[in-house]
């Protein structure tokens, strides 16, 4: 989905969260509302948009709070082994402290705002798919091709909060006045939801390979069928199953190979550039959020969201003094990077110069931060060259998250070969990915899950996967390698078993709902 998808003009009024139990009764700028608009393909297309924005959303206020920070890669790596809590100090990196050391609670605003993220994507998505049957298009096949667009977003709504709450009502309707209080699902429907909705994508959707040049970015076939790996590895990991909604190894593999032999993807030659603005949607892309720095927005508390650019950037970078004149911009320096972990790359690996920034090796002139480790994602590194010049700088900055990518696909592949005792194309899988990073020095003649797993961390440093591996690989192995205590009471990392890992479900979704909503065990 290139700007031109990113940046239509959408003139639908605010849509109401029902699923969050958070109404907004503001006045109509516009005259068409929800009632009279999804009358033709082109107000379906802006409605499918709107549902594609909220993959953006780095931040979202809630009734009574300004908007908390929120973006998926960021918190997930801060809950993980590899990252601290930071920000400018203890006092500033609070909230963040408590994703690290797993005492959070459900009045935090940012597990708040995540649950309200997630189910205003989910209600955008279940309100396209009501109006399109009765809308008038040009030819059927956009109709559905729009369908199963917007059930592969609501699919991966659904994977992003089940990972997060476990147990989730599972809502695939907009709801009247009378049905606002939903049950918890049990992770078993969701993930056969998720299941359903990815199933319908792949049928429909086309492959990488014939997706017009203007149209990247947009969901395609391989984009389902990369995130039905990834949720069939999970699932069935996290919860010791065999299948998911029916998907059995052999399913999956099958799927894996499809991928993999027939999409077009392809891992680029150099990884460093995979992750420059510049370089947006490239082939090693199997899906990627797409963000711009064509906003006008501000750093407005309550309406954050509206903003295109990608806030792990600002939140992500590290503070610079007055005076620096390096090729960087002023970051706020959370999640630093564990120092163990990027000792823990050869020096022999591309990946560890193209992932990570050292600015007191580098010559710049920054101010360390709380937990400061003086590592730095280069991936989400602010740089001067593309700050906007719209609205604030700060929520402007033009760079995609590559959410999925052909390396990701592989090492899954790898992963899935081995269960299944297919030990050669497993090697194949993972060798591909061990020589893109090293070269000769590869030397790559065995594979297992340890491996595997070892080659995720590196591959995918500071792009939100770990702490997710982690989980999937189950509770004694999460504890284990999340668990730190440092000497001086600094850098301590712990993981919530009694939660299974989980956030709280929202104090005040529990309370909305009278009751009804159960909160997770460990809270």
């Amino acid at each position: 989905m290139k700007t031109k998808l990113k940046h239509i003009p959408i003139i639908i009024a605010l849509f109401s969260m029902t699923a969050c139990n958070y109404l907004l009764n503001l006045d109509p700028i516009t005259e068409e509302l929800e009632t009279n608009f999804y009358r033709n393909e082109e107000q379906c297309f802006q409605g499918l948009v709107a549902v594609y924005d909220v993959l953006g959303w780095g931040a979202v206020s809630t009734p009574g709070t300004g908007a908390a920070s929120i973006p998926f890669e960021w918190i997930s790596e801060i809950m993980g082994d590899h990252s601290y809590a930071g920000g400018a100090n203890a006092t500033d990196g609070a909230t963040m402290e408590r994703f690290n050391r797993g005492t959070l609670n459900g009045d935090v605003p940012n597990v708040r705002s995540l649950w309200r993220k997630y189910y205003a994507g989910i209600y955008r998505a279940n309100l396209l798919l009501e109006k399109l049957p009765n809308a008038d298009f040009r030819n059927e096949a956009t109709r559905e091709r729009f369908a199963a667009e917007a059930k592969f977003l609501r699919a991966y709504f659904y994977f992003d909060l089940v990972r997060l709450f476990g147990n989730v009502p599972l809502i695939t309707k907009t709801l009247s006045g009378s049905e606002f209080i939903q049950v918890q699902a049990t992770p078993e429907e969701v993930y056969a939801q998720i299941t359903a909705d990815l199933q319908e994508a792949i049928r429909v959707l086309p492959t990488y390979r014939d997706l017009p040049a203007t149209q990247l970015g947009r969901v395609t076939r391989s984009a389902a069928q990369g995130l039905m790996m990834r949720a069939w590895l999970y699932y069935t990991g996290y919860y010791n199953q065999t299948q998911m909604g029916g998907i059995s190894l052999q399913n999956i593999i099958a799927i894996s190979e499809d991928l993999i032999q027939n999409s077009g993807h392809t891992l680029l030659p150099r990884y460093g550039d995979l992750f420059n603005p510049l370089n947006a949607n490239n082939a090693e892309s199997v899906f990627e959020i797409q963000h711009s720095e064509k906003s006008y927005a501000g750093w407005d508390n309550a309406n954050r969201h509206v903003a295109d650019g990608n806030l792990s950037v600002l939140l992500w970078s590290m503070r610079l003094n007055p005076g620096d004149r390096s090729k960087y911009a002023d970051g706020w320096s959370f999640a630093p990077i564990s120092r163990a972990f990027y000792d823990s790359f050869s020096d022999l690996d591309m990946r560890k110069a193209a992932s990570f920034v050292l600015p007191a090796e580098e010559g710049i002139n920054y101010l360390p931060g709380y937990q400061d480790t003086g590592v730095f994602p280069r991936k989400w590194a602010a740089l001067r060259e593309f700050q906007s010049d719209r609205g604030d700088v700060r929520v402007n900055y033009p760079y995609n998250n590559p959410v999925l990518r052909f390396s990701d696909v592989l090492l899954m592949a790898a992963e899935l070969n081995l269960q299944a005792g297919e030990q050669g194309r497993a090697l194949n899988y993972y060798r591909r990915v061990r020589e893109r990073a090293m070269g000769a020095a590869a030397n790559v003649t065995t594979v297992n899950l340890d491996l595997i797993y070892a080659e995720r961390a590196w591959e995918f440093s500071a792009e939100g996967h770990r702490y997710w591996d982690l989980m999937r690989r189950g509770m004694d192995y999460a504890e284990m390698r999340i668990n730190e205590n440092d000497l001086e009471g600094i850098f301590v990392q712990r993981f919530n078993r009694e939660a299974r890992g989980l956030l709280p479900i929202p104090n005040s979704e529990i309370i909305n709902s009278n009751h009804t909503l159960k909160q997770n065990p460990g809270y």
